[in-house]
């Protein structure tokens, strides 16, 4: 990636829906390239998807939290997480050192709503859990410097 590159995709990151031709114009480089670089982007895996920045509140999800799960069964955690696929209140599963094994975010509808997830997380996984209910969230979505080149 060069600098023309990384230009491109912080203005994705920024707004993904961007017009090749407005991304054009503000890098001072034609259309055409734009398009030809996104591509080439996407081919390479710079570039994974587009997606829409959802109003979790407005779409009837308005607890957000996190539920921190250890794997006692010790089977993996990839299996694990196949298993917890079915869940689909789920909206990430990753992977981390600590205390824990595994970090799920969950959105839910009322509080109620997240305990029945937590009722099926645990049948699921019987291991140790914290759950942590998130109050107000100041940043989001930030993306963090790209190189220069």
């Amino acid at each position: 990636m060069d600098h023309i590159d990384y230009q491109i995709v912080e203005l994705l990151s920024e707004d993904g829906r961007l017009a090749y031709a407005k991304i054009a114009e503000r890098i001072g480089k034609s259309t055409a390239t734009v398009h030809q670089r996104v591509r080439r982007l996407r081919e390479r895996g710079y570039i994974n998807s587009f997606r829409a920045d959802l109003n979790w509140e407005a779409l009837g999800y308005p607890l957000d939290s996190y539920i921190s799960i250890r794997d006692t069964e010790s089977r993996g955690l990839g299996h694990l997480c196949d298993k917890l696929r079915s869940i689909p209140f789920i909206v990430s599963a990753a992977a981390v050192t600590g205390e824990f094994d595994l970090l799920l975010h969950i959105r839910a509808r009322s509080s109620s709503q997240l305990g029945e997830i937590l009722d099926e997380i645990r049948r699921i996984a019987p291991g140790p859990t914290r759950t942590v209910v998130t109050l107000t969230s100041y940043i989001s979505g930030q993306t963090p410097p790209l190189p220069a080149d």
